[in-house]
């Protein structure tokens, strides 16, 4: 900020118009000047718009390509007849998970891959988590766990530690995978990969309008993110559910530790250690998306305070570009908080004193409506092109959360009182029912 502009006081003339485009005041009044600050806010808050712009711009001429290299791998592991087939195992870790659990465990024994084993990690759990979790198959392992501190991280390294898979899948307690979902992400190892993250969409769309909401931002920000992300340089974030790594890689690099967001930052630590990661667009797994705004705002207070955690340390690759801006996406919310803050200040100001209390450079309103009509009309695209959530209704959606995301300025206030996982556990059970379909693969 600088000291060089000047502004009339109250009662003084303005000639010509505000930056903001508001009529001049009544002339032939004394003019006293006085030194203010000025603002520029015309770049730096708006840079996750243009990152978006960037993403979805590039995302229809490469989803396919994506694809179609996934539907080739999985066709020469089936024409290759391999007899070697790895154990996985899946992981689930789960805290009062009682009224998922079981579904969950049950879901995972439909895979067709079935080299596999179930490792339920009782967390700290105070219900009938361990009881549920319980059915009878051989493949089904489940342990209680207690710890004095709380954490996703803490119980999916208790569950490598005792996992005897040569690949560990992480699934949360309200996942589901589709019963293809390893069959078609394993091909993608073949290539040197440390890890595959599958696509992750949501299991009670319909629920009510908060869900519906919250998974069409999922569906038209992951989807796109991480296509983009797994063609230009393999460096998809894992999603923290639904990924599948190497258990000797994991182990080498340090297990996932307890980092609010630990998937988040188990990628950036892979990517520095120059190991990369794949998406896998056949591969699907459900979750449940918050209900209410009350759950909706703790789920994602944890995140950004997860993300505000990691400013500590450089944590994307020199060379990264779209990754140092996604590490600093809690910088850039701010800067849009604080943009938001400076010209409401001065326009309140304004039509109380009838003056300007200090400039600002802003970017016009009509290029930022100009980036804001592109970027719906390609998520519009984006909903056309997907058969599952194609329609009106999405479409209406898209409109409603352009102003809808700006939760995302409370959310970072509220994520400064975060301290731990402790008080910021997501309720589960609120679904609905789901057929969850199999990929048809033509040979």
């Amino acid at each position: 900020m600088s000291n060089s502009k000047t502004v009339p006081l109250k009662g003084s003339p303005i000639r010509g118009e505000s930056s903001l485009g508001m009529p001049a005041s009544q002339p032939n009044i004394v003019e006293r000047l006085v030194p203010v600050d000025s603002f520029d806010i015309s770049i730096h808050s708006n840079i996750g718009k243009v990152s978006s712009l960037s993403i979805y711009v590039i995302y229809p001429f490469v989803i396919k390509k994506v694809i179609n290299h996934q539907l080739m791998l999985i066709k020469r592991k089936r024409h290759s007849r391999a007899s070697y087939k790895p154990r996985i195992t899946i992981i689930i870790p789960a805290r009062n998970e009682e009224n998922v659990i079981r579904k969950t465990v049950i879901n995972c024994l439909q895979q067709i891959y079935t080299n596999i084993e179930i490792l339920v990690v009782c967390h700290n759990s105070t219900d009938k988590t361990f009881e549920q979790a319980h059915v009878n198959d051989n493949r089904v392992k489940v342990i209680e766990f207690k710890t004095s501190q709380a954490g996703k991280g803490i119980a999916l390294d208790f569950g490598v530690d005792h996992a005897n898979g040569d690949y560990i899948c992480i699934l949360d307690a309200d996942g589901k995978l589709s019963e293809d979902f390893i069959e078609n992400a394993l091909p993608l190892f073949d290539e040197g990969y440390a890890a595959v993250q599958g696509r992750i969409t949501s299991s009670n769309r319909g629920y009510n309008i908060i869900t519906s909401i919250l998974a069409l931002e999922n569906d038209i920000f992951s989807v796109p993110f991480m296509t983009v992300r797994s063609f230009f340089g393999k460096r998809t974030p894992l999603g923290g559910t639904g990924l599948i790594v190497r258990k000797d890689i994991l182990i080498k690099e340090g297990k996932f530790g307890n980092a609010l967001i630990d998937d988040f930052e188990l990628s950036f630590r892979l990517f520095r250690k120059k190991h990369r990661i794949a998406f896998a667009p056949l591969s699907v797994v459900y979750d449940e998306k918050p209900p209410s705004l009350g759950m909706m705002f703790r789920q994602r207070s944890r995140w950004v305070k997860g993300h505000i955690d990691l400013l500590r340390h450089i944590i994307a690759e020199p060379t990264d570009i779209i990754g140092h801006i996604y590490w600093l996406s809690p910088i850039f919310t701010l800067s849009g908080l604080i943009a938001i803050v400076i010209i409401s200040l001065a326009v309140i100001h304004y039509m109380l004193f009838g003056y300007m209390p200090y400039s600002f450079a802003a970017m016009p309103v009509k290029i930022w409506l100009v980036i804001t009509a592109t970027v719906y009309l390609l998520q519009v695209s984006f909903i056309a092109r997907e058969p599952k959530i194609r329609g009106l209704k999405n479409i209406a959606l898209a409109a409603l959360l352009i102003p809808f995301t700006n939760y995302w300025y409370a959310v970072l206030i509220r994520a400064i009182f975060v301290k731990s996982w402790a008080n910021t556990k997501t309720t589960h059970g609120f679904e609905i029912a789901l057929p969850i379909p199999v990929q048809q693969i033509k040979e």
